[in-house]
């Protein structure tokens, strides 16, 4: 099924490879990308285990970036474990490469990939997983408004760190610019949530209630059946969404 999945390659990744062969490091980049396929692999192998879909998969100067169909609306922790199992593959790596006494720069190129995935970069590991867990704790368009924030902050502090390093540069302006789309793109992002949940619901969730909510429209958790008490009783989280979502006609830019 995963043989299946759309790939593509962006284009910063093509010019990343093309500077790296013209440049005389392509070894040191392969060598990279390496650890990356297994890194890849494990993230995977854990979608596979948890019968979920890979939609695509886009390779970026950084590594994968993968778009798992069927968890918009399942348990938080599916989500957390395919995000977990990257960066632990990368960890069983090093470990590997260290106890085999392997290279140097193998060995280096590992530990890179496990730290530059647990950043909290959206689409990163380091802030998927940052997601799952606060998808637990708090609403889920707050979730997307936080780590996509944080994503923003930390780009931009690592921009000026090494701001003498231009290939970091022109790879975390990227990742700064989708972050800003992503920011942009928020309302209709979970407005998409919604629309989702409205048309897949998911019986084996917990149950979350709500009372005394003021914004009913952002109050809605991921991973959650949510329950509303209105009017003196109780509603079930697929009438609400159809309500806000057709009756009410909700501006998503709000």
């Amino acid at each position: 099924m995963w043989l299946m999945m759309k790939v593509k390659i962006l284009l910063i990744t093509q010019v990343y490879l093309l500077i790296a062969l013209l440049s005389g490091y392509l070894y040191e980049v392969l060598t990279l990308y390496f650890c990356l396929i297994i890194h890849e692999l494990g993230h995977v192998i854990t979608t596979l285990l948890l019968k979920k879909k890979i939609a695509q998969l886009e390779i970026s100067p950084l590594g994968g970036i993968l778009t798992i169909d069927k968890c918009q609306n399942d348990k938080n922790y599916k989500e957390l474990l395919i995000y977990c199992s990257g960066p632990l593959s990368s960890l069983l790596l090093f470990f590997v490469l260290k106890t085999m006494g392997a290279n140097e720069l193998l060995i280096n190129s590992s530990l890179y990939v496990l730290i530059l995935n647990l950043l909290p970069i959206l689409p990163l590991d380091g802030a998927k997983i940052l997601m799952s867990i606060k998808q637990y704790l708090m609403p889920f368009r707050l979730v997307l408004k936080i780590v996509t924030h944080i994503s923003i902050i930390v780009t931009l502090f690592l921009v000026f760190y090494f701001v003498n390093n231009y290939s970091y540069v022109i790879i975390l302006l990227f990742f700064l610019y989708k972050n800003l789309l992503n920011n942009n793109n928020i309302a209709y992002d979970y407005y998409e949530f919604l629309y989702y949940k409205l048309f897949n619901p998911n019986e084996r969730l917990k149950t979350k209630m709500h009372t005394n909510v003021k914004e009913i429209y952002s109050a809605f958790y991921k991973g959650f059946n949510n329950i509303f008490f209105m009017k003196n009783k109780f509603i079930a989280e697929n009438e609400v969404i159809d309500y806000l979502l057709k009756e009410k006609s909700i501006d998503i830019n709000k």
